[in-house]
């Protein structure tokens, strides 16, 4: 029994550290192909079919910092990081949109926000940003797949000039956050 507790204790940390990996569906054609997306290039379009959590957002607007963080219901990092994630939108809550985006359904999305979250609450009263399903998979191309992102949870920081500043694992989002929201590019 200990043994099976510890290799499951392992398996979940190494996860945890590499984070849920995602399928690709080949290279990206709309974005320009796989790693076309770097740190510096104007932030691809917002592709969202439903929204579940606050206000849509139909667009990316100048002067506004942008946080687009991809996750799935199944992936144990994902949900890990949503306290993170609703503890930054409320910190910045007028000078950042967080938007979570995930390609699963809505009925599936739906159920999990009914679930219970580890502080007991539902999921949907602890999330404080944010939800969308990524519509037709656009988002994924050409953001994920664009930017040569295998895994998730994995977020982007768009600036205020409307371009990506940043693309790496939200619980590293903290500092470049803060420089994004500070140095106003």
């Amino acid at each position: 029994m200990k043994r099976h507790t510890s290799l499951l204790l392992l398996s979940s940390y190494f996860a945890v550290l590499l984070g849920c990996g995602l399928s690709s569906n080949g290279p990206s054609s709309a974005y320009g192909g796989r790693g076309s997306l770097q740190i510096g290039d104007p932030a691809p379009a917002l592709s969202i079919g439903d929204w579940f959590q606050g206000d849509a957002v139909e667009k990316i607007e100048s002067g506004r910092v942008y946080v687009i963080e991809f996750w799935a219901t199944w992936c144990g990092p994902c949900l890990m990081n949503m306290p993170h994630m609703s503890d930054l939108q409320e910190r910045y809550k007028n000078e950042v949109t967080f938007i979570g985006v995930t390609d699963e359904s809505a009925e599936k999305v739906k159920a999990f926000l009914a679930t219970e979250s580890t502080s007991g609450a539902p999921w949907s009263s602890e999330i404080k940003y944010r939800l969308g399903t990524d519509l037709n998979e656009a988002m994924y191309i050409n953001y994920m797949a664009a930017a040569n992102q295998m895994g998730i949870p994995t977020a982007f920081i768009i600036g205020k000039g409307g371009n990506i500043d940043w693309i790496g694992h939200p619980a590293d989002l903290d500092a470049p956050l803060a420089e994004a929201v500070q140095t106003g590019k």
